[in-house]
């Protein structure tokens, strides 16, 4: 059987990782083995080729603040990165609650996105909403505190917004900090005389407190699955460890900088400026190792794409990613010893299982043929020259990884090609 593309290179299956060779036809997987005949090849040597990584937690800024970032921007970020699917979040200026908010995001991705994208509706004050979008988002978010584009949730609401959304049958992620916590915080520093930085005055706290929310009104809703967002303590492992212990279908995802990055980065950089912030050493060090023991469920960026002048001036708090996911990856199998099937879980095979997605997650036949295949023997600093987000700049700038990717191809077609955007 001759194919359209034949893929070789070091395939990270969840047995391992082996020489192998994948044939591609009609945008699917048809076959791996070896000896694969194909009008095209891509030899990929020792690079280790991943199912696509499906990033869970992006926000693409379009429509409302395309100055920061669209579709085609993101995604071609994304597509740098070695990320062949993202889901973007829902706040915007007009916030992706009703169906005419969704349905524009959803146009403007078709016609502008270089790789896929896939969308969650927010919670709004009408619960009504939340069951009429279902068909046209896969999940859903919640704030649970202030953030841009989004309100806090009040605090009486949270069981209601539950069985909401578990009415639906689509997961629920959502951003644990708490609003009274913050403001009592924020009081406390004002009466100081605005003494306290910025990890002051959102504590791990505020944190753990939200996921004990989150964790009480789980018990009460029947069948709903949520994802807490951005863990950024140790505690919060802990949390999510115990929930999930009770049989609840609770999970969460870990940031690429939370990863990278401590609070020490923070006070000597104010562009690290994030929410949650960066935590303490150990709290860095137990993300990593839930990464390697399951506590941690998905690799995420939380790509927050916002102007150098804005968060210069204005504080605004987060930070890009995507076009350091495939950095980040490298560093997590070559400095920091994570397994390539442990990466090819928490970016491929989790995020996809989450989303209910049969269709990827995993390199066998009948599967998209999406693909991350990054080369770890090839050091690269990160220049601002190089970052495809329309921001401009990159937290990692300066810095040197032990690899990047070298292909991203979607749907059989190379977005990336030997290292250079196709499209």
């Amino acid at each position: 059987m001759e194919h359209d593309l034949v893929l070789g290179g070091r395939v990270v299956t969840p047995g391992g990782v082996e020489d192998l060779e994948i044939g591609v036809s009609d945008g699917l997987v048809r076959e791996v083995g070896r000896a694969l005949r194909g009008s095209r090849r891509i030899d990929a040597g020792r690079c280790l080729i991943f199912p696509g990584f499906i990033d869970l937690h992006v926000h693409l800024r379009e429509p409302g603040w395309e100055q920061k970032e669209d579709f085609r921007t993101g995604t071609r970020a994304a597509a740098h990165g070695g990320v062949t699917a993202v889901v973007d979040m829902p706040n915007n200026p007009t916030p992706a609650t009703t169906r005419e908010a969704v349905d524009l995001k959803a146009r403007l991705a078709r016609e502008k996105a270089v790789v896929g994208v896939m969308l969650n509706g927010g919670v709004g004050e009408r619960m009504e909403d939340v069951a009429s979008i279902s068909g046209r988002v896969v999940g859903y978010k919640l704030y649970m505190s202030e953030t841009t584009g989004a309100s806090a949730l009040p605090k009486g609401a949270l069981g209601r917004v539950f069985n909401a959304v578990a009415a639906t049958g689509k997961p629920l992620s959502v951003h644990c900090e708490d609003q009274e916590v913050l403001d009592e915080t924020e009081a406390k520093a004002q009466e100081a005389s605005g003494a306290g930085t910025y990890p002051d005055v959102r504590p791990p706290r505020a944190e753990t407190e939200a996921v004990g929310r989150v964790v009480a009104a789980l018990r009460e809703t029947r069948g709903l699955r949520a994802n807490v967002c951005h863990a950024s303590t140790a505690e919060t492992l802990r949390l999510v460890r115990s929930g999930a212990g009770e049989g609840l279908r609770l999970s969460c995802e870990a940031s690429l900088h939370h990863l990278y990055f401590s609070k020490k980065a923070l006070l000597d950089n104010r562009l690290l400026r994030t929410n949650p912030p960066l935590r303490e050493e150990e709290d860095r060090k137990a993300l990593l190792e839930g990464i390697g023991d399951s506590s941690v469920s998905f690799l995420v960026t939380d790509h927050a794409p916002h102007l150098e002048e804005e968060k210069e001036e204005q504080g605004l708090a987060g930070v890009p990613g995507l076009d350091d996911y495939s950095h980040v990856v490298s560093w997590l199998i070559r400095d920091q010893g994570v397994d390539p099937t442990v990466i090819s879980r928490v970016a491929s095979a989790n995020p996809a299982a989450y989303l209910g997605l049969g269709d990827r997650g995993e390199i066998s036949p009948g599967k998209r043929a999406d693909f991350a295949v990054l080369d770890l023997r090839s050091p690269e600093v990160v220049r601002r020259d190089d970052v495809q987000s329309r921001c401009g700049w990159s937290p990692y700038e300066g810095r040197e990884f032990p690899g990047r990717a070298r292909y991203t191809i979607v749907g059989g077609e190379p977005v990336l090609d030997d290292g250079e955007l196709a499209r």
